[in-house]
C-alpha cells in the first residue's frame, strides 16, 4: 500500500502531503486562534515551501485533522499501583479526545500488551489493569516503537501520551533507533512524568526526565512533570486542550535533495512574540 511505502510523506492517496502539527501560543501560553495559511512560513531544509493545506485540529470533520492516539501505561513495579489509582482520569481523557480516529492503550513493562479503547464500554479497558501481575522491569523505548508500529497502518497523524516515571532499564531499542522511528511518523509525544526515586546504581531519574523532554521537543509535544498523583486529571485536560489547539499544515515534499532526514522550520511573523511548537524534522523514505 502507498501509506506503508511512504509512512511520512504520504498521509493519504489523495494528498501526497507532509502533515505538520503546529501549536502557536502567546507569551502567556494561551493558544492563538484564527490563523490562516498566509500567517505561517514553513521551510524544509532552509527552503520555503508552499502551504497546500491549513486546518485547525479542533474543527469537526475532515481527514486532515483526524488523529490516532496511543496511551502508554507504564506497569513496571515502580509504577503499577500508582497507575491503578489513576485509571478514572485516564478513561476520561480518552473519552474526550478531539477527532480521535483510533485509540489504543499499551500497557508495558519489559513487554507490551495492546488494547483497543471502546468508547461504548470504557470500563473494560482497565479491567485488564487489575489482572497485570506486580513486578517487571521497564522497556520504555521498546514500548514507544511498538506503539508507533501499532498505529502505523493508518499512515496518518498520531499522538503518544506516556504515563511513566521515565526510567528505562531493559530496552533493546537504542536512542538512534528510537529517533529514526519517531522521525518516520507524524507523531506528537506528550510524556507525563511521575516522580521517580533514585534506585542505587540504576538509571538517574534526572537523566530520564531529560530524555522525556527531548522526545517532547523534537516532536512538538510537551513534557508534564507531576508533583503528585492528584495533578494527573488537570494535566490530561491540558494535553487534550493542546491537541485541540493544533494547526495542521500540509506541504508537498521538496523534490530536490535525497531521501533521509529533512529539517522543518515553522514561524509566524507579524504576530508579536509567540511560541511555535512542531516536530523538527521528518524522514523521507527512498
Amino acid at each position: 500500500p502507498v501509506a506503508a511505502a511512504q509512512p511520512v510523506a504520504v498521509f493519504s492517496a489523495e494528498t501526497w502531503l507532509v502533515n505538520v502539527a503546529v501549536t502557536v501560543e502567546d507569551a502567556h501560553g494561551r493558544p492563538i486562534e484564527g490563523l490562516k495559511a498566509r500567517d505561517f512560513v514553513l521551510s524544509e531544509d532552509g527552503r520555503k515551501q508552499k502551504i497546500e493545506m491549513c486546518a485547525r485540529m479542533g474543527e469537526a470533520g475532515g481527514g486532515a485533522t483526524s488523529l490516532d492516539v496511543a496511551l502508554l501505561v507504564d506497569t513496571s513495579d515502580s509504577m503499577l499501583e500508582t497507575l491503578r489509582r489513576s485509571q478514572e482520569a485516564a478513561v476520561r481523557f480518552l473519552m474526550n479526545l478531539p477527532n480521535a480516529q483510533e485509540i489504543i492503550v499499551v500497557f508495558f513493562d519489559q513487554t507490551q500488551r495492546v488494547e483497543h479503547f471502546d468508547r461504548e464500554r470504557p470500563e473494560a479497558l482497565f479491567e485488564r489493569l487489575k489482572t497485570i501481575p506486580d513486578g517487571g522491569n521497564t522497556a520504555l523505548r521498546d514500548a514507544i516503537v511498538f506503539s508507533l508500529r501499532a498505529l502505523g497502518t493508518s499512515g496518518g497523524r498520531s499522538a503518544l501520551v506516556l504515563l511513566t516515571d521515565g526510567i528505562d532499564t531493559v530496552s533493546a531499542t537504542t536512542r538512534p533507533e528510537l529517533d529514526k522511528a519517531v522521525q518516520s511518523t507524524a507523531v506528537t509525544i506528550y510524556p507525563v512524568a511521575y516522580p521517580a526515586s533514585p534506585a542505587g546504581d540504576g538509571p538517574d531519574p534526572q537523566e530520564a526526565l531529560k530524555e522525556l523532554n527531548r522526545l517532547a521537543q523534537i516532536t512538538g509535544g510537551r513534557l508534564f512533570k507531576l508533583p503528585n498523583e492528584q495533578a494527573l486529571p488537570g494535566v490530561l485536560d491540558e494535553i487534550a486542550a493542546d491537541l485541540r489547539a493544533q494547526y495542521i499544515l500540509g506541504f508537498a515534499p521538496d523534490a530536490a535533495g535525497s531521501p533521509g532526514l529533512r529539517k522543518i522550520s515553522v514561524t509566524v511573523p507579524g504576530h508579536g512574540k509567540v511560541v511555535v511548537r512542531h516536530r523538527v524534522g521528518y524522514r523521507l523514505q527512498p
